[in-house]
């Protein structure tokens, strides 16, 4: 049985972010954007793939696009027990780097008329959930999905052990929004709604519960209509409620001195604030369809995303859009969200001035023999990315 208290501290490590700041779930926005020193750049991104597992880490992929560079490839393996070799195919739970697809499905219906992001959010949801967050009758659903609800994260220190003791004893039920919530009722709120920033993925699940309630059904099946299908996201589906559309690889975590696979756990964890599951060049997909000039949908919609005027400020070099973060590096426009859980890491980056798509699994997270390889692998390649500037 894993050890809820390690589970926990692991749950904590496996978020830091490797390359750029505030990647995920509990990362924090104010760590080192370029790590010091620079690392001698390579091209070949194969060779950094192998040097990666060859250091330590079970298994990533990796996928670059833009005019000059397209690169997909993958080296170790996605399961430590068959030795499977990792595929540049291979699907995995995308943490919060998923939180701009759930952003992305409430513009296109704020667009539509169907909601509207600058009302509060107790014109949909009930007094049984308003009545347990503080200032709740003054939040919008914006203010949610930017951050500056003030709301109480449920993978805060408090009640994130709570939450993975509930996961673990049950693991093989699917977890969705109102479960995860649970955990976030009646705790204090950090600030009044719209006076700071602070990352809170609760906020994601009450606007999880409001698509819900507009579509009359879960906000799933309008998440595949509209995006996976609309935007070519053909390797992609909803964690926890779209299982037979693909599997999973294996995550590795360490518990008690021991590597432990945590795929029995994330494999039924449905939520809006990490829906994804999914592969390298879908993420990429995603991410260019919104920050991309070339995009295919409306800017209406995706400026609600990212647009200058609707960034509001995390510190003095990052910014946060709506599943979105900003900065500015060496010069160049750079949007990203990466996610982490328990035994998966995920980087997504959009490079504007080089039109880059950068998109990296690796399936471990949160103990030294997987971080520290990881942390380099992704120093050198963003060197690479930046080693013009």
């Amino acid at each position: 049985m894993i050890n809820i208290k390690v589970f926990q501290k692991t749950m904590l490590a496996s978020v830091v972010c490797l390359g750029l700041a505030a990647c995920g779930s509990s990362s924090d926005p104010n760590s080192s954007i370029i790590p010091t020193p620079k690392p001698t750049p390579s091209g070949d991104y194969q060779d950094m793939l192998q040097a990666a597992v060859d250091s330590g880490v079970p298994g990533v992929v990796m996928a670059i696009e833009s005019p000059e560079i397209n690169f997909i490839g993958a080296a170790g393996v996605a399961d430590l027990d068959t030795l499977e070799p990792m595929q540049t195919y291979h699907q995995m739970p995308t943490g919060s780097s998923g939180k701009k697809a759930t952003a992305l499905l409430v513009a296109m219906l704020h667009e539509e008329g169907m909601l509207d992001m600058d009302y509060p959010i107790s014109t949909w949801l009930p007094s049984t959930i308003l009545s347990r967050i503080e200032n709740s009758e003054s939040m919008t659903l914006r203010q949610l999905l930017n951050h500056t609800a003030g709301l109480w994260d449920y993978l805060d220190d408090g009640s994130s052990d709570k939450w993975f003791e509930a996961i673990i004893d049950n693991p093989t039920s699917v977890k969705t929004d109102i479960f995860a919530l649970q955990f976030a009722l009646d705790q204090p709120a950090y600030f009044a709604p719209g006076e700071a920033f602070n990352y809170s993925n609760t906020g994601y699940l009450l606007a999880g519960l409001i698509l819900d309630e507009i579509l009359g059904e879960h906000h799933h099946n309008a998440m595949r209509e509209r995006l996976f299908i609309g935007l070519g996201m053909n390797n992609t589906y909803y964690n926890g409620l779209e299982k037979d559309m693909g599997s999973i690889i294996s995550g590795y975590a360490e518990f008690d001195d021991e590597i432990e696979n945590t795929k029995f756990i994330y494999e039924n964890i449905g939520v809006a604030d990490a829906p994804l599951v999914s592969t390298v060049e879908d993420m990429s997909i995603l991410l260019r369809a919104i920050v991309s000039e070339n995009s295919s949908l409306d800017s209406e919609v995706t400026d609600h995303l990212f647009a200058n005027n609707r960034l509001v400020q995390v510190n003095s070099e990052t910014q946060y859009g709506l599943g979105i973060f900003y900065q500015k590096i060496n010069g160049k426009d750079v949007y990203h969200h990466g996610g982490g859980d328990p035994g998966y890491i995920t980087e997504n980056y959009y490079v504007a001035d080089s039109d880059l798509t950068l998109t990296v699994f690796f399936n471990c997270s949160g103990y030294q023999a997987c971080q520290a390889p990881a942390a380099n692998f992704m120093n050198n390649v963003l060197a690479t990315i930046f080693e013009d500037n």
